[in-house]
């Protein structure tokens, strides 16, 4: 049994299947609202900005079970993430630690960290680096930076080969089809699996959206945007 065999429940009561994230690398953390390390949203954020569409994502555990730093429900936990403008997936309140511990935890916590430790997690925004095909290959303490060398160059050799050789051909936005894997003008990658043309009551916009298990991202552009479409 690996890591994608697991299922949880999203903090919107609704079942995350961790088997849609099969083929991804996946950052999984346990996060808290009212704790000095909650400024960690933006950077683990930007993760997703940097390497989402390079298959990566970031699925946030709310815990309560530290300081007893998460006490509010959905709402005040989901505000907190709006707040740093986090997008990425969270679930219900899971216990982390301890007898009550999620079975998902009781997989993740076998991980030693870079000294060699196992075992509990140690305080809120501890970070579990899981492999496309669901093998725990990283485990980070709470006070590593979600954006330090040491996360990066872990994410960047476990990300996923996707191109198969294809390359990035430019074409303009009103060209891209549902299913197109897109590059924007920003550099930031998403796979379009809806198309809105026209966007918003204009003929001259279009909105890419990606809405996968994974992530959900947006981006409105004008039809003639030049964008970059993955083929051969």
């Amino acid at each position: 049994m690996d890591i994608y065999d697991f299922q949880v429940t999203g903090l919107d009561g609704r079942s995350i299947d961790l088997s849609g994230f099969r083929g991804r690398t996946t950052l999984i953390v346990n996060v808290a609202t009212k704790c000095g390390l909650t400024p960690q949203y933006e950077g683990l954020q930007a993760l997703c900005d940097r390497y989402g569409g390079r298959g990566f994502s970031v699925i946030g555990v709310p815990c309560n079970q530290f300081g007893e730093q998460e006490p509010g429900g959905a709402d005040e936990i989901k505000a907190c993430a709006v707040s740093y403008a986090a997008r990425f997936p969270l679930t219900e309140k899971l216990e982390v630690n301890g007898p009550r511990r999620h079975p998902l935890y009781e997989a993740l916590t076998v991980k030693a960290d870079s000294s060699g430790r196992a075992g509990d997690v140690e305080w809120n925004f501890e970070k579990f680096l899981v492999s496309p095909g669901g093998e725990v290959v990283g485990r980070f303490r709470p006070v590593v930076d979600p954006v330090s060398d040491e996360i990066l160059s872990t994410v960047e050799s476990n990300l996923p080969s996707e191109t198969g050789g294809l390359v990035w051909i430019p074409t303009s936005a009103g060209k891209v089809r549902s299913g197109d894997r897109v590059r924007l003008p920003s550099s930031v990658e998403l796979t379009a699996t809806r198309v809105e043309m026209p966007f918003l009551g204009l003929d001259d916009l279009v909105c890419l959206i990606e809405d996968t298990p994974a992530r959900w991202l947006a981006h409105a552009l004008r039809r003639d945007d030049e964008v970059q479409v993955l083929g051969s």
